[in-house]
């Protein structure tokens, strides 16, 4: 197995209400936490890196809202095959969607989701449970 490709969530807090603002939309945030849902089928561990640093030449939605969150946590699920659309259909079950954020490549509505911070152990594990049950080479 490939282990540098595959999907990732990285749960970001916000400390205040900021307005984040791509190229081509605006969303307003509230405090609190997010999660980002994402897939990288090359190079899953630069991408993620990427995402964790503040100051880089914005390119994806996710770099808008890094620039005034601070990264909690990162989670890299390595996978032969782009689950990201289920991965964020599974974190759209402990959080509230961000309309139009950062899912251009797939079906769903949002990768990005407000989280209460007592969901955020209950995503955790539910993701961890749901890929080893799914990806049978999870933990070859």
């Amino acid at each position: 197995m490939d282990y540098n490709k595959g999907d990732y969530v990285v749960l970001f807090f916000l400390k205040e209400t900021v307005e984040v603002s791509s190229r081509c939309r605006k969303w307003t945030l509230d405090s609190g936490y997010y999660m980002y849902v994402g897939s990288a089928m090359s190079s899953l561990a630069e991408r993620v890196k990427r995402h964790l640093i503040e100051e880089k030449r914005k390119y994806w939605h996710i770099d808008y809202l890094r620039e005034n969150a601070e990264v909690v946590a990162a989670l890299l699920l390595p996978t032969e095959e782009q689950r990201e659309e289920e991965l964020s259909n599974l974190v759209s079950e402990y959080g509230e969607a961000v309309p139009g954020f950062g899912a251009s490549d797939c079906s769903t509505d949002s990768n990005l989701y407000r989280l209460e911070s007592r969901n955020m152990g209950r995503v955790f594990s539910s993701i961890v449970c749901k890929w080893r049950d799914r990806c049978d080479s999870f933990f070859d």
